[in-house]
């Protein structure tokens, strides 16, 4: 019985480390971790098959273990910032976890220590500005060196921001 103690206090420890913010003890058991893009999955906001532009990618896993993935930070963003538009099951508080793609690497990255360039010549998925996600300062100041733009961290992209890099959307289906 003793053996396997430190086994069951080590897991019950490491989503309290994962778990960068409050959410309920029955949502901390669950696996937040980024899911396997499906080829036929369409972004929610757009209706784009994130699966062929891997570096752009944003995914959110709900407590509930589904997941919505996006063709681009800014689609993730506008999800976020108005989720009874895109999603009638899903609330703000089913948000267990949100990542995006690095833009170098497309490894998934947690969206709230990710960095993000503003205003660079690299073009999202609709061919126009959008917010390439980095895991690293570094990464992303080499970016603005290549491609110009601005550093901003999770905190700086507001409601604001994505409305004006949205508003040039068509979206027409």
């Amino acid at each position: 019985m003793s053996s396997r103690r430190p086994t069951v206090i080590t897991l019950l420890a490491a989503p309290l480390l994962v778990a960068s913010f409050l959410v309920s003890p029955a949502a901390q058991a669950s696996d937040l971790s980024p899911q396997y893009v499906q080829r036929s999955a369409r972004c929610p906001v757009c209706g784009m098959y994130p699966y062929r532009t891997p570096q752009w990618m944003g995914q959110i896993v709900f407590n509930d273990q589904t997941a919505s993935t996006f063709d681009s930070p800014v689609d993730l963003f506008r999800f976020l910032n108005s989720m009874v538009l895109f999603d009638k099951k899903h609330t703000a508080a089913d948000v267990g976890a949100v990542w995006v793609a690095d833009y170098g690497t497309k490894a998934w990255v947690d969206a709230k220590k990710a960095f993000y360039v503003q205003g660079s010549k690299a073009l999202g998925p609709m061919n126009d500005s959008n917010l390439p996600a980095f895991a690293t300062r570094e990464a992303a100041e080499a970016h603005v060196k290549a491609q110009g733009g601005k550093v901003l961290v999770h905190g700086d992209i507001t409601r604001e921001l994505i409305k004006s890099l949205s508003s040039g959307h068509t979206h027409h289906h």
